[in-house]
């Protein structure tokens, strides 16, 4: 078969799951004719009211409500050539860990924005963390944010956000937030925990 050639993948679709297909796409096209390319998002309580009521974690609605806000510009050549570093540097604490928003790698069409995330009060005991965030840019202008990649371990963090359009160089009337977000359909990782006694023969082979 031609890689161009068409085929269906084995499924198990029935008439009840198509049922509701229909009813979520009638939803979305009418929640899209409702917003007209607006911004809609609910308060904090409301996202508390339907996290309660539905059995469905906070950041897994934010994934759904941004997918669904989603009506930005795709730039061509995502990000282009870099042209400069921007500082940033916004802190804050909340509960046992600090926030630091360093510096934007200022690109042609777009922005890649640092965020450093450190434990403040690190003891012997404490593993790895995941964060379950996605950055938020409310301004004049519509952003699409991308998480653009991870690293760290005992006890910090750096996730960087592909921003598009590019941040502007003068950052007033812009207001940064970091939002509970993960996909309903994200696997926990899998662990393999290694625990078998091993033991390395001193002779030699």
């Amino acid at each position: 078969m031609a890689w161009s050639e068409l085929h269906l993948v084995p499924n198990e679709y029935n008439d009840e799951m198509k049922k509701i297909d229909e009813s979520l796409l009638q939803l979305l096209t009418e929640r899209k004719s409702i917003a007209k390319g607006r911004r809609f998002y609910p308060q904090k309580e409301v996202l508390q009211e339907w996290s309660t009521q539905f059995g469905i974690e906070i950041p897994q609605i934010n994934w759904l409500l941004n997918s669904l806000n989603e009506n930005y510009p795709v730039m061509p050549n995502e990000p282009g050539d870099l042209e400069h570093v921007m500082p940033i540097m916004k802190k804050t604490v909340v509960g046992d860990f600090a926030y630091t928003l360093t510096h934007a790698m200022q690109h042609q069409h777009s922005s890649i924005v640092y965020v450093e995330i450190k434990l403040i009060q690190l003891d012997g005991h404490f593993g790895n963390f995941r964060p379950q965030l996605q950055l938020d840019v409310i301004g004049n202008e519509s952003y699409r944010i991308l998480r653009n990649g991870s690293k760290g371990g005992g006890g910090q963090t750096q996730i960087t956000f592909l921003v598009t359009p590019r941040l502007p160089d003068n950052l007033e009337g812009l207001r940064f937030a970091l939002i509970p977000y993960a996909s309903p359909m994200e696997s926990p990782p899998k662990e393999i925990i290694l625990d078998q006694e091993v033991q390395f023969d001193s002779g030699k082979d």
